[in-house]
């Protein structure tokens, strides 16, 4: 992977050392030794942690002569540990909590964040709420990160909470206090009072962080210009390209919920096409921050492999005792999580991914934030989810990438557009060409439907008229039967689409399924089955399911259903059979085929002249209530995975990084081998001189 960061990619395992703490509980902090709480760092094999500077209660750790130091701590904590963490080459971000501080927000009325109405947050809360565009700024967040430029033995800031009501989704995260209404009015001539659309919301929010960002580089660079700024969520879609750019490292949190064990290999195939170094986070603790559970050493270590599998770097949530000190026995934990990353992390710091199907996110403007443009940010994201899942279930190379941030298309192979339709003209104009030039483009469901029209109509060889009309909006049901080219493992029978179709007509394109619409329409009761899902109609339709169409040298795919917001729902298997068989057959060339079942992920990556193939093992347990994380207690090794690479030659194939070869066929430039084992993840390397 392409680091903005050069010491970065040595920085493979990181802690996220959380230390909000108040001053009620008389033993607060009282235990604190450096010298100790590094050793338990050393032990853990700890290359990078975040040391709080400021904490969410609004006490600072360190001797500061700005803000109000912890009543608890006699020793200068960000100090004593920053100093230890570099005598024993340990890298350090100072942590500084931005738009969450209660001490701020009691003292100060006039710094407190007010929605439309001038309610405030934090009255009754932990922690309130304050304004980037008060005084909060450059009478204390300012002059302390000052403070620890000039004075700090630190490679760097982590930032937290860039926006109080997490992060530029609208009027409801924008703020509406004196000192907004009137920097804005000055600024750009905006009444907020009169109210302003949910774009501009969003751009003034992306403002504010653009601005203040700009101000702290501006002080790095008078201070200490090596420093980087870490922001948490920015490797996210919640901020815009500018904010990327004004950082070096972005922040995802993406510690599974429920049986999500895929949210790391997403955020870190989307974040390695970021213009940011991402730090994938998730945490030691079951479901909450600071809740001070202990994951099974085993679930650990499973979600490092699905981070490093996928070329990402590592970072775990901690938390700090409230006296001071950190626990053994996670320690224990981390020292063998980390020491699995160890042996492997100078194989993947050199390797860059293989890049061949890309899932384009659509981002209409990049100065706003990347979920811009979706009617609702958080399902349209599931909808981005679902595509990334069936993908990696069928061991397809896939990527997930901004629009905004994709200047050379012709390096994708093949470019699959996920609902909802946000992509500007230009992006439609450079997909056209795409096309033209040897591309192979996949739109599904209204990935290209916007006001009632299907943007490259020509290219996709089809018309458009319009969405399917379902009776009961709760329970659609659509049929489709694949032409036998596509069939793959998909069952004999009429396949169902829980989920909204499109009707389009053949114009040039060749159809590959065909749509049997349902027996009734559900008009009970005399047009009623038992089942809200009808059967299908023998007859087919008069409309395609999924087509392809030959334009200049590529191709054009269309399926005419949601099908991915549908098989994230659903799981239904014979959708993610059917998109499988139906890629391959459009595309040969798909760099390779894993014999295994679904819950082996598949990576491939370059390493010079030599291709490095990870395999990533889940094994979860039975999932419970939906809040429940399935634990991870034992992993058994999966045996004898069959895998076929597609390459111009081999001279060895061996397992990394215990270094033993393993036999292998080489014919038509396809290498055939087996894995012996998986347990947690198996790093096969093609070698070729």
């Amino acid at each position: 992977m392409q680091f903005r960061t050069p010491w970065y990619k040595q920085a493979f395992r990181q802690v996220h050392m959380d230390f909000h703490m108040p001053e009620f509980p008389r033993e607060a902090i009282r235990r604190f030794d450096a010298r100790q709480f590094v050793d338990h760092l050393e032990h853990g094999k700890v290359a990078m942690i975040a040391l709080f500077a400021k904490c969410h209660f609004g006490n600072s750790f360190y001797n500061t002569r700005v803000g109000h130091k912890h009543a608890g701590l006699e020793q200068d904590f960000l100090m004593e540990t920053a100093a230890e963490c570099r005598r024993r080459g340990i890298r350090t971000l100072a942590y500084y909590s931005l738009c969450w501080e209660k001490r701020a927000w009691d003292e100060n009325p006039d710094w407190r964040w007010q929605d439309r109405e001038g309610k405030t947050h934090g009255a009754d809360q932990p922690w309130g709420w304050v304004c980037m565009n008060t005084p909060y700024k450059d009478e204390l967040v300012m002059p302390q990160l000052r403070e620890i430029a000039e004075g700090y033995p630190v490679d760097g800031f982590w930032l937290d909470i860039p926006i109080p009501a997490g992060g530029g989704l609208g009027p409801a995260s924008l703020c509406h206090c004196p000192s907004c209404r009137a920097k804005w009015r000055t600024q750009l001539g905006i009444d907020l009072a009169a109210g302003v659309s949910p774009e501009m919301a969003m751009r003034l929010d992306m403002m504010t962080i653009e601005q203040y960002l700009t101000e702290i580089r501006q002080m790095i660079q008078e201070t200490n210009p090596e420093l980087v700024v870490a922001l948490n969520v920015v490797g996210r879609a919640t901020m815009n390209r500018r904010v990327k750019e004004l950082c070096e490292i972005g922040t995802w949190e993406s510690q599974p919920h429920g049986n999500d064990y895929l949210s790391h290999s997403f955020a870190v195939r989307t974040g390695r096409n970021d213009i940011t170094d991402l730090q994938t986070m998730t945490v030691r603790f079951y479901q909450h921050w600071g809740d001070l559970t202990l994951k099974p050493t085993p679930q650990l270590i499973t979600e490092c492999a699905s981070i490093i599998g996928n070329g990402g770097v590592v970072a775990v949530g901690d938390q700090v005792g409230v006296d001071g000190t950190l626990q053994p026995p996670v320690y224990d934990t981390l020292a063998e999580a980390f020491g699995f990353i160890e042996e492997r992390e100078k194989l993947i710091a050199e390797a860059e991914p293989v890049r061949h199907v890309v899932v384009l996110l659509p981002v209409p403007d990049d100065k706003l934030p990347f979920v811009a443009g979706l009617a609702n940010p958080r399902a349209d994201q599931v909808i981005w989810r679902g595509a990334h899942k069936m993908l990696v279930e069928s061991h397809i190379q896939v990527d997930v990438a901004y629009s905004a941030l994709e200047s050379d298309l012709s390096k994708c192979p093949m470019i699959i557009l996920p609902e909802p339709c946000a992509y500007p003209k230009d992006v439609i104009d450079r997909l056209r060409e795409y096309v033209r030039q040897g591309g192979t483009l996949v739109a599904v469901g209204s990935s290209l439907i916007k006001g009632g029209a299907f943007a490259l109509e020509d290219v996709f060889g089809i018309r458009f008229i319009e969405p399917f009309s379902m009776p009961r909006p709760a329970t659609p049901v659509m049929h489709f039967v694949p032409a036998a080219a596509v069939r793959g493992e998909t069952a004999d029978i009429a396949l169902q689409l829980r989920g909204q179709t499109f009707k389009v007509v053949l114009d040039g394109a060749e159809e590959l399924a065909a749509i049997h619409l349902p027996q009734a329409w559900f008009q009970p009761p005399q047009r009623a089955f038992r089942s809200p899902y009808s059967p299908a109609s023998r007859e087919r339709s008069p409309f395609p399911f999924a087509t392809v169409h030959t334009f200049g040298k590529g191709k054009a795919v269309y399926v005419a259903a949601s099908i991915f917001e549908t098989y994230w729902r659903t799981c239904h298997h014979w959708l993610r059979q059917f998109m499988d068989a139906l890629l391959r057959h459009v595309d040969p060339t798909i760099p390779y085929r894993v014999e295994a079942a679904t819950n082996i992920e598949a990576n491939l990556m370059s390493l010079g002249s030599d291709l490095l193939l990870n395999l990533i093992h889940y094994q979860i347990a039975h999932q419970g209530g939906r809040e429940a994380i399935s634990a991870i207690e034992r992993v058994h090794p999966v045996h004898d995975i069959a895998c076929e690479v597609r390459c111009n030659k081999v001279d060895a194939v061996v397992l990394e990084p215990e270094g033993r070869s393993i036999p292998y066929t080489f014919d038509n430039g396809i290498c055939r081998f087996v894995v012996p084992e998986i347990q947690y993840m198996a790093m096969v390397r093609l070698k070729r001189s």
